[in-house]
This record gives structure tokens, C-alpha cells and sequence, in this order.
């Protein structure tokens, strides 16, 4: 699975992964330090998630940190692209508690196939790869090999409640 990576992204994952095997993930949750954030609700008429089979598809999720406030801002405007690269971090937070209250126990996730991340830039902003990487990243951290997955990465002029980045997923499951 990892061959298919472009090499600085096979080390990358094959380094994180060993660190995850044979641990579960809420016990690599703590070891990380990482407290997810409160479950979320659809800002619209619409469910965070929608299943078939195995399959769980995620609505663009928001970065919504465990305090409850909105990030906002445009990037390259009123973020930085690090800023940015956090508040994808917290869009992949969001998704895991998602993940969480619909299959409960998250050592069910058999593996994150697909992200799709929107990030809300000015028009000269390009960049977006290492914004999202924030939450490609956390997936890797927290999964290890389940969670390398393919991924797009879109800039747009804007995003719902101006948010930097919105996140969906497709995710599978077990039984």
C-alpha cells in the first residue's frame, strides 16, 4: 500500500504507522494528547453521515475546536497557511467524533479511503496541498496504515460561515 506513495510520502506514512500497530486508537487518541471535540450538528438540512454497506460517507466537516468557536478567515488574508493547516487538523478531529458516535468503538474503522478538502484562499493563494495536509496528517497519526488515503485538495473564493477549510470523507467500516 505504501508503493503506491510517492517516497517522501511512504516514509512519512510507514514511519507513523509503525507507531500505531497494535494499539487502539482511543489509546492513541491519549498518547497523542488529543481530546476530541463534542459531536457536531448539520449546519443545514442535510445528516453527517450517509451509509452503504461498509461504506460511510461524511459530509464537509468544519474546524470547530473543542472550546466550540467557529475558525474563520480567509486564507492568505486573515490566515496564515499554518494557521490554515491547523484548523484542517480540527476539521479531521471533527470527523473522528463523527466516526465515533456512528460506529462507537473506533478500532472499527477498517480504513479512510478518501478526503476531499475546500479551502477557502485568495485567488493567488496555492497552497492548498499543505493546508489539508493537516488533516491528512492526523488520520496517518492516529490510524497509521487505515488511515493513508487519497485525497483532493480545492481552492475556492469561499466556504459556508466563511470558514478556512471544510473537509468531507469517505470512510470504511466494519460489520
Amino acid at each position: 500500500m505504501l508503493a503506491k506513495l510517492p517516497l517522501r510520502l511512504a516514509a512519512h506514512a510507514a514511519a507513523r504507522s509503525v507507531v500505531v500497530r497494535g494499539l487502539h486508537v482511543e489509546r492513541r487518541l491519549g498518547e497523542l494528547g488529543i481530546a476530541l471535540p463534542a459531536l457536531g450538528t448539520p449546519k443545514g438540512s442535510y445528516a453527517l453521515t450517509s451509509r452503504t454497506g461498509n461504506l460511510l460517507f461524511l459530509s464537509g466537516h468544519l474546524p470547530i475546536p473543542t472550546d466550540g468557536a467557529l475558525i474563520v478567515g480567509k486564507v492568505g488574508e486573515a490566515l496564515t497557511p499554518e494557521e490554515a493547516n491547523a484548523a484542517a487538523r480540527w476539521c479531521a478531529l471533527n470527523i473522528i467524533s463523527t466516526l465515533k458516535a456512528e460506529v462507537g468503538d473506533l478500532d472499527k474503522i477498517k480504513k479512510i479511503h478518501k478526503l476531499v478538502g475546500f479551502v477557502n484562499c485568495v485567488d493567488t493563494f496555492d497552497k492548498q496541498p499543505a493546508v489539508i495536509n493537516g488533516a491528512s496528517d492526523l488520520f496517518v497519526d492516529v490510524f497509521g496504515d487505515k488511515g493513508t488515503h487519497a485525497r483532493s485538495a480545492v481552492g475556492t473564493n469561499a466556504l459556508p460561515l466563511n470558514v478556512p477549510v471544510e473537509i468531507e470523507a469517505i470512510v470504511e467500516v466494519e460489520d
